[in-house]
């Protein structure tokens, strides 16, 4: 009997996929992203207690943008399924590739309201954090401390972002500077920064 689950969602010739994805099939679509959507909707359901109970702030902060984050793994699921993507395994991330992927995209609609919503608190959560002396900018040293076990390629790559960031050479990032360093380190316009046609038409 043929599975009612397609294996590859929109067309691989179609996709351009990075050289580390593989595809997944539907039944990992189902298991993967259900799993992740059931977590988030505990963790929204224990931000909602806090909320009733009156930390109204953290709740919002953190409860917002785990719902468009859920809802964005919903829609991607859904955009599997009907053909008009396809879902991927990337260094244990899952991810939709679509036609546009690893292309710079023009500008949507919905940015202003995505860095209102997400980007903007997390550049003042990331701040607040790693910001140990407290003089509202943050040194690479600071922001090294926060991590754990970076290796050498990591750490250059890292530097490379921070001084291109550090727009004024002070060896410091200021919020502004720490919001463009935070969309650049999230960057996923790889087919647009390679030369060559690195990925093939069965992502392989």
């Amino acid at each position: 009997m043929p599975s009612l689950l397609p294996e590859t969602g929109a067309k691989m010739a179609d996709i351009n996929f990075h050289p580390d994805d593989r595809v997944m099939s539907g039944i990992e679509v189902v298991k993967n992203g259900g799993t992740m959507v059931l977590a988030l909707l505990i963790f929204e359901g224990m931000l909602y207690v806090m909320y009733m109970e009156g930390e109204v702030i953290m709740s919002l902060l953190c409860g917002i943008p785990l719902g468009l984050i859920m809802i964005a793994i919903a829609c991607q699921c859904v955009m599997h399924f009907l053909g008009l993507g396809t879902m991927v395994i990337n260094e244990g991330s899952m991810i939709l590739r679509t036609p546009r992927s690893g292309k710079k995209r023009g500008k949507s609609f919905l940015d202003p309201l995505l860095e209102r919503v997400i980007l903007s608190p997390m550049t003042r959560l990331i701040m607040r954090d790693m910001d140990k002396d407290g003089d509202g900018r943050l040194s690479f040293k600071e922001f090294l401390d926060e991590m754990d076990d970076v290796s050498k390629s990591e750490y250059l790559e890292m530097q490379e972002l921070f001084e291109k960031h550090d727009k004024d050479h002070d060896g410091y990032l200021t919020p502004s500077e720490l919001k463009e360093f935070i969309k650049e380190s999230g960057d996923d316009n790889w087919a647009e920064k390679k030369e060559g046609n690195w990925w093939s038409d069965d992502g392989n």
